[in-house]
């Protein structure tokens, strides 16, 4: 394959910090400040460019040839640590990247909060910075207008909803938790890391169900009676200890199995036209407001969690989106106007961090051993999935 047809690799990231953030849900996103600025540091010393998503289209579609040194960065969800912490840095090295935000998900107060460079300047000290939560508009648009950013849609909402009536668990606390309190408490959405009683607004005990991506899921409404039931079940063990929660567990499916075989359990789904108006509202509405926010045309669409299927990205493309993230589409990875990203967000010691980064753009441009290595390394995925 000529280097011409070789679109550069896009890499995503979540968060980068110094270290994980206390107490937040999604830490596991978080990459180590450390580790991102020796990526960034070896793209710089080896001569690659970042470019943004209009670009490695134009590459893609082969309006323009590439070089073998081309690479996207890009972040999901519109966090602030991108402002406080990756911002500086792609300014430091030189490079650019992409941020995919959901307007549901953007910080609602009028703040500019300081950066990495507010501590290189001396007026402000690193244990300082403010870095968990979303971003604002204000923190948005001046990375917009600086040319070192470019914004791009995430959908709406970002929400996950119940996709079957299949129970997968109990709550006890943590993530499990974090979906259906949002979708119980949508005024949370961008603010729920300052919530310190987040994780209390779902009763110990609460059934958890199956859970897809809003853009492909017609919401499933569970029985709430049962629900009740359940909760009012678990208040009478101590489901802190685990200990204490096989008992309940089995008294809790008996609630459950009653309700299934009854057929009391799901009390209705979403219509058919609510769905595509939801789906209208996830896709074409996030774009027209981050234009109206920003000024600038909206034309990538990043699917959260990888979900996505042929109805939404047709939706996407006929609202004016020139390409959307393959996901979990991987079949259509290798399409014009499909998005394939590589994981970037790895924990590993700082040579062996610089090593798999530096294996993975070589494997993407077909240079050898990697290209070999990586091939091998699929096929024995492929047959281990067997």
């Amino acid at each position: 394959m000529s280097m011409r047809n070789i679109s550069p690799p896009v890499f995503y990231y979540h968060s980068v910090a110094p270290k994980l953030f206390d107490g937040w849900l999604l830490k596991f996103l978080t990459l180590k400040l450390a580790n991102f600025e020796q990526q960034l540091a070896y793209l710089s010393e080896n001569q690659f460019q970042s470019v943004f998503m209009d670009e490695w289209l134009r590459i893609r579609i082969g309006h323009k040839t590439s070089t073998g040194k081309e690479v996207c960065l890009t972040f999901d969800d519109g966090l602030l640590d991108n402002w406080v912490y990756a911002w500086p840095l792609a300014k430091k090295y030189g490079m650019k990247f992409t941020i995919f935000v959901s307007p549901d998900c953007i910080e609602p107060r009028s703040v500019v909060r300081p950066t990495l460079e507010d501590v290189w300047s001396g007026q402000c000290k690193a244990e300082d910075l403010e870095a968990l939560g979303y971003l604002s508009w204000e923190e948005i648009r001046l990375m917009q207008e600086s040319g070192v950013v470019d914004i791009q849609s995430h959908t709406m909402t970002h929400a996950k909803y119940i996709s079957s009536p299949t129970l997968r668990g109990f709550y006890y606390g943590g993530f499990k938790g974090y979906h259906p309190i949002l979708n119980a408490n949508p005024q949370l959405r961008a603010v729920y890391t300052s919530d310190p009683n987040f994780e209390k607004r779902l009763p110990l005990g609460t059934p958890l169900f199956e859970e897809t991506s809003s853009v492909v899921v017609k919401k499933h409404f569970i029985n709430q009676e049962m629900v009740r039931e359940v909760t009012t079940l678990a208040a009478k063990y101590d489901l802190k200890s685990e200990s204490g929660r096989p008992e309940f567990e089995k008294a809790a499916m008996q609630v459950y199995d009653d309700y299934a075989r009854t057929g009391k359990l799901l009390e209705g789904m979403e219509k058919e036209e609510e769905y595509r108006s939801r789906l209208k509202y996830e896709i074409v509405d996030s774009k027209l407001i981050i234009e109206e926010k920003l000024g600038k045309p909206v034309q990538f669409l990043c699917w959260p969690h990888g979900d996505n299927n042929s109805a939404a990205h047709t939706l996407a493309k006929e609202s004016g989106y020139l390409a959307t993230t393959s996901g979990k589409m991987l079949r259509e990875q290798n399409e014009a106007d499909r998005i394939p990203r590589l994981a970037a967000d790895f924990e590993n010691k700082p040579w062996v961090n610089r090593q798999k980064f530096h294996f993975k753009v070589g494997a993407h441009y077909r240079k050898q051993p990697y290209y070999a290595i990586s091939r091998l390394n699929e096929l024995k995925n492929k047959v281990s999935q067997r």
